[in-house]
């Protein structure tokens, strides 16, 4: 290729590159002109939070605390509706629930506890996303309402 066919090519990039540039600029400046802020214009994206706490079931069937720890989850989870906490059941009942436990935990990177529990059952555990740090191991033994104050003091 030739010097002046670089030189074109190049020149060519340039042009097209202050097109886009020139295009991005007159639609801000519309925008603007119909009263339409581009701050405006990015929020109505949705958005898809970030959680700020996972709290972790490890269940199974035939766990008697698994059983208690039903109802006081799905009344957690009400109670915390619309707050940044992401609630999953690690189901360790048979082979086929345990394989997918364990991929989503392995998802969530919090395939250590896992694990270090050794499939046991009958508690959750309350974890820092971040650093998948557990914060607190909630049992049976504590009320909804002992189990909501202490998932709400990571939010």
């Amino acid at each position: 290729m030739g010097n002046q066919t670089a030189e074109l090519l190049v020149f060519q990039v340039i042009l097209t590159f202050n097109h886009v540039t020139m295009t991005f600029r007159m639609i801000v400046v519309l925008l603007l002109v119909a009263g339409i802020s581009h701050t405006a214009f990015a929020q109505s994206e949705t958005v898809i939070p970030e959680p700020n706490v996972y709290v972790v079931k490890f269940h199974a069937d035939w766990c008697g605390s698994c059983r208690a720890l039903g109802p006081v989850l799905e009344d957690l989870t009400n109670k915390l509706d619309g707050k940044p906490v992401l609630f999953v059941e690690l189901d360790f009942t048979n082979q086929t629930t345990r394989h997918q436990a364990n991929l989503l935990a392995s998802g969530l990177g919090i395939g250590k506890h896992v694990a270090e529990s050794g499939y046991s059952t009958g508690y959750i555990l309350v974890i820092d996303p971040d650093t998948k740090e557990v914060k607190k191991k909630l049992t049976k033994d504590l009320s909804m309402k002992q189990m909501a104050a202490a998932i709400q003091t990571y939010l």
